[in-house]
């Protein structure tokens, strides 16, 4: 297992991870001063993003229902848990999209290669409530 979101295991078959992109860092207010370059404040950290970039071979080994179960897990908004092959919990992650480009259409339309992208974004854990959150719900 390369990685698993949560019941959809990426491995190398039948759905293959061949590539992953990670983006994070920080959120920043800008802030106008005259005459000088814009100062910046930290505000907290930026959103952590993922994409996977999968590639499945339906004919051969499968993989088609993977694909369907992502995009059904995409479509409920739940919250999925990351963990990474080597056993490491990487938390709670949104999934923000799946897509998906068939080539070399066999006879019944589906593809002999499909390239899949998964974009997940992520997110505290489900339920758990933050002191601000809690304090804006008192007086909201």
């Amino acid at each position: 297992m390369l990685y698993q979101l949560g019941g959809t295991q990426f491995d190398v078959v039948p759905f293959n991870t061949h590539e992953t992109d990670h983006e994070m860092g920080g959120d920043f207010a800008a802030k106008d001063l005259i005459g000088a370059l814009r100062d910046r404040e930290f505000v907290g950290p930026s959103d952590e993003k993922l994409t996977f970039s999968c590639r499945i071979f339906p004919a051969k080994f499968g993989g088609i229902e993977e694909l369907e179960g992502l995009q059904v897990a995409a479509v409920s908004g739940e919250p999925q848990i990351l963990v990474r092959g080597d056993g490491t919990n990487l938390g709670w992650w949104v999934i923000d999209k799946v897509g998906d480009k068939a080539t070399f259409l066999d006879i019944k339309g589906v593809g002999r290669v499909i390239e899949v992208q998964i974009a997940i974004t992520r997110v505290p854990v489900p339920g758990k409530t933050t002191i601000l959150g809690a304090l804006l719900r008192l007086f909201g």
